[in-house]
């Protein structure tokens, strides 16, 4: 009898170490870009916290995914310095994602509209604070909806927790590092807004056009028309077409940092290049800066 129990107390250590593996393995190789099945089939998943960053809260009332908090996009955004917006101060992060029940443990998907930049933006911003454990639905609500999947008007139970930032400067650029790539030439700038932004055909800005040396590559490009994004072959081509290569520094920058972590999830979590940061004062602080050199016209 007690070679027996000590025979099934060893096989149900052997099982839950082999469970615990398993989870483990699916937590490390879960992708940054997840489709609408992967995220039905785990709604139910203990750890998994889903973010809703549409804009409008209302929408969010009216209906979200099941187990969505919400966090609107502007909420993570501060003035900074003069600037207007830029990622808010860490300990204020590392205090709203507690207070949405994110620790640091917690596997986030994070989803808005279709396929814009929002997602990205947080997700971007998670990868500042050293935060892994992060992806976006692949399509956002819009396919999401148009797929029929659950959704619902209730909130989660939220526990709010504690989070514990860790700070990663290898996927974001401040301005003096962009001026320094400018002027010696080592590293990629990557203008990811409009043509007509770009060339200074139009903006809101006092000075008009881009960073010096800057090329420009529309973000929306990288999408399908469903606002899923294209295959890695596509993109591939895409990039390797106007010499943003993997063996290259890369700053992309927009107007404001949002547009521009759309193209950093692109590049370094699609096509896994590896040194890839985001500009998140972007063209806003930079033509704001008296003797910051601005350029007008088309790609060079």
């Amino acid at each position: 009898m007690k070679k027996l129990f000590f025979v099934n107390l060893i096989l149900t250590i052997i099982a839950f170490v082999f469970v615990s593996s398993i989870t483990s393995i699916a937590q490390e190789t879960t992708p940054k870009l997840v489709d609408t099945n992967w995220l039905a089939s785990n709604l139910s998943t203990a750890d998994l916290r889903i973010v809703d960053v549409r804009d409008s809260v209302t929408a969010y009332w009216l209906e979200h995914i099941p187990g969505a908090v919400y966090i609107n996009p502007d909420a993570i955004r501060w003035p900074d310095q003069g600037v207007p917006v830029k990622l808010m101060p860490i300990k204020d992060l590392a205090n709203l994602l507690g207070k949405a029940g994110i620790n640091n443990k917690t596997m986030v998907v994070i989803y808005s509209e279709k396929g814009d930049y929002k997602a990205p933006y947080l997700l971007w911003a998670l990868d500042y604070i050293g935060h892994t454990k992060s992806a976006i639905l692949d399509g956002g609500w819009a396919k999401w909806k148009a797929e029929n999947r659950p959704v619902t008007q209730d909130y989660p139970q939220i526990t709010p927790t504690s989070y514990v930032a860790k700070l990663n400067k290898n996927v974001r650029v401040e301005l003096n590092e962009v001026s320094s790539a400018v002027n010696n030439n080592s590293a990629i700038i990557l203008d990811v807004r409009p043509a007509d932004l770009y060339s200074g055909e139009k903006g809101n800005w006092k000075r008009k056009g881009h960073i010096k040396g800057s090329i420009n590559h529309f973000w929306g490009l990288d999408l399908n028309d469903d606002g899923t994004w294209k295959s890695k072959d596509e993109l591939k081509k895409i990039y390797e077409g106007i010499g943003v290569t993997p063996d290259k520094d890369i700053i992309v920058s927009c107007g404001q940092g949002q547009m521009s972590a759309h193209t950093y999830f692109t590049l370094k979590h699609i096509l896994g290049y590896p040194n890839v940061k985001n500009y998140d004062g972007g063209f806003n602080e930079w033509s704001n800066v008296e003797g910051m050199p601005v350029e007008t016209g088309t790609n060079p």
